[in-house]
């Protein structure tokens, strides 16, 4: 196969691969959403001797940390809330706690709800409860993870995407470079690819990517070609504009339509040749 076919087929197959990576770039992405957004219905997800960071609105006619009354706590402590601080909200300004889930290194895998009240049983502020899953270990929580990706790989689904995105991008560019390297053989041979075609009666009227010059003239005969080099028919050119030419291929009305997009026209006798050689 010749230098100049290749640069078309390395562009087909470029092209195949980004448009391939850049959807699985997508469907992790949707997966990454799917798992983040929908999965886990507010339940925080924790192993053995881990914290979770957690903040909420102070609990109703409380002023500090050592007035909260803490509900769903086990009597060892292995799964406890622990609040650090009170600090100013940021968008409406009212008081505000923050602090963490502890999970102790002996907490027994289940799930818990937490709610943090006031000593004085005012109505339970639905943003103080926490309902918290315990798995045994990091295993067990990657296989219950609401990600396809992460259940089946262990892997975070945005390490996909990111990953599969980068390769689109790169295939894409090489795709781009074959392109013009096709191109370039093509007009270094005054050739041009065919990216118009319309039926009149018995005639098909191609447009291809040949530019305008002196030794391009109405009733010129040229050659047509498929991009791997095998010659399929004549052709005369009808009409040369300030920009591509419209050449006309003659053929039977019953016969079978030999031209399609992508086929490239050769305009000068002497360069019919030139795109299998």
């Amino acid at each position: 196969m010749i230098a100049g076919t290749r640069y078309v087929l390395w562009q087909k197959r470029t092209g195949v691969l980004a448009m391939m990576l850049l959807v699985g770039a997508l469907l992790s992405l949707a997966d990454a959403l799917v798992g983040g957004i929908g999965g886990s219905h507010g339940i925080i997800e924790l192993i053995p001797g881990t914290r979770y960071q957690i903040s909420g609105p102070m609990p109703p006619r409380t002023d500090a940390l050592k007035d909260f009354v803490f509900e769903g706590q086990p009597e060892d402590g292995s799964i406890r809330i622990q609040p650090e601080a009170v600090f100013t909200g940021y968008w409406l300004g009212g008081s505000m706690w923050r602090g963490h889930i502890v999970i102790g290194p002996d907490a027994q895998e289940g799930d818990r709800v937490l709610m943090v009240k006031d000593r004085f049983g005012e109505k339970q502020n639905p943003a103080l409860v926490f309902r918290v899953q315990v798995w045994p270990d990091q295993d067990a929580l990657l296989s219950h993870s609401p990600s396809f990706l992460t259940r089946k790989t262990r892997h975070s689904p945005y390490l996909f995407a990111v990953s599969l995105a980068l390769g689109g991008m790169l295939a894409g560019g090489a795709n781009f470079l074959f392109g013009r390297l096709w191109t370039r053989h093509l007009a270094h041979h005054n050739c041009g690819e065919i990216y118009k075609l319309q039926r009149r009666g018995q005639e098909i009227e191609i447009t291809c990517e040949l530019p305008c010059g002196d030794l391009l003239h109405p009733g010129m005969e040229c050659a047509i070609y498929r991009a791997s080099g095998q010659r399929l028919c004549s052709a005369q050119i009808i009409r040369c504009e300030h920009g591509p030419v419209l050449t006309q291929v003659l053929m039977a009305v019953n016969g079978p339509e030999p031209v399609r997009l992508g086929d490239v026209a050769c305009a000068l006798p002497e360069a019919t040749k030139t795109v299998t050689g």
